[in-house]
């Protein structure tokens, strides 16, 4: 059985697909399983899906697949990593997460979004903490923001370490998108992602964590890459905005979001985690990265042609 879970949500980024793919399949091993939803693209997504299934059928998991035939059995030797997939239509992003979450084995879960990727190497940290601290059921790490020719926008980097007295139902968030890995346990116990949510699912599922008192670990690299590009619906830089609506929906998601929990940060436990990422030296990187790490490469062929 893997040990971690990641499902991939697309809906025509068939241009960017591919990097998100590999970005996974690069650093997998039989530790992972690779869960893709598709929701009925049009353009050359499902060709791109095909290219790295061995074979496997749509809706299909692959130990039923390698079951019915035997000759799929060497694709059982081969540590398929894409263990189910499907494109046909859904209720969103959200809709797409839970329903992939559905067909997953692993004991920890997490989503990557299909324009979006994860940084090389990041795994192996993540299973070194998952090791060290086998009891803790939610780990977090950090993120960065760039451009399509690679330039880095923004680094967003968390608390070195995150002590349990600071974390509380009211405590800021400090969770960046998929840099989130949360056992299948407390997804359950909150009740999932809420699929009437398109934009605020993240922090959500977040508060509600919080809510039930469920404490973060923190791991200290960089995991998730998020793609700055026109049709991104929550991207903004330089002059592109979002969306007049897209921002208006987002900003009522989130008013949902912490009236659901009764959610109202503490500026006082705001200002002591202020406090504390000065003593503990996690601002003092964020500027070091942010001084220094200028460029991200995705696929260095591609970029050399």
């Amino acid at each position: 059985m893997p040990l971690l879970s990641i499902v991939i949500a697309n809906y025509n980024y068939g241009r960017y697909l591919e990097d998100a793919i590999r970005s996974v399949l690069d650093q997998a091993d039989e530790r992972v399983e690779l869960i893709i939803c598709d929701a009925a693209s049009s353009d050359n997504s499902v060709e791109i899906i095909k290219k790295y299934v061995n074979g496997l059928p749509p809706n299909t998991h692959v130990d039923e697949w390698i079951s019915q035939s035997s000759d799929h059995q060497d694709i059982a030797m081969s540590n398929q990593v894409i263990t189910w997939w499907c494109s046909e239509k859904d209720g969103g992003q959200s809709a797409a997460f839970n329903k992939g979450f559905s067909h997953a084995r692993g004991k920890y879960l997490t989503w990557l979004n299909a324009d979006d990727v994860l940084v090389p190497g990041c795994l192996e940290k993540v299973f070194k903490a998952i090791t060290r601290n086998p009891d803790c059921q939610w780990f977090t790490g950090n993120a960065f923001r760039f451009l399509e020719d690679g330039s880095v926008l923004e680094i967003m980097w968390g608390p070195r370490y995150y002590p349990r007295f600071l974390q509380r139902r009211n405590s800021p968030i400090v969770v960046f998108g998929p840099t989130s890995f949360f056992s299948r346990e407390i997804y359950e116990r909150v009740g999932r992602i809420d699929e009437q949510l398109h934009y605020a699912m993240d922090n959500d599922l977040w508060m509600r964590f919080m809510y039930e008192g469920i404490k973060q670990r923190r791991i200290n690299c960089l995991i998730w890459a998020f793609r700055m590009h026109e049709a991104s619906k929550t991207a903004e830089f330089g002059e592109h905005t979002m969306d007049v609506t897209a921002d208006t929906r987002m900003k009522e998601e989130g008013k949902i979001s912490v009236k659901k929990v009764n959610y109202s940060m503490s500026h006082f436990l705001h200002f002591l985690i202020r406090t504390w990422r000065l003593l503990d030296g996690s601002l003092a990187h964020k500027i070091y990265l942010s001084l220094f790490f200028r460029k991200f490469i995705i696929n260095q062929e591609r970029n050399m042609k």
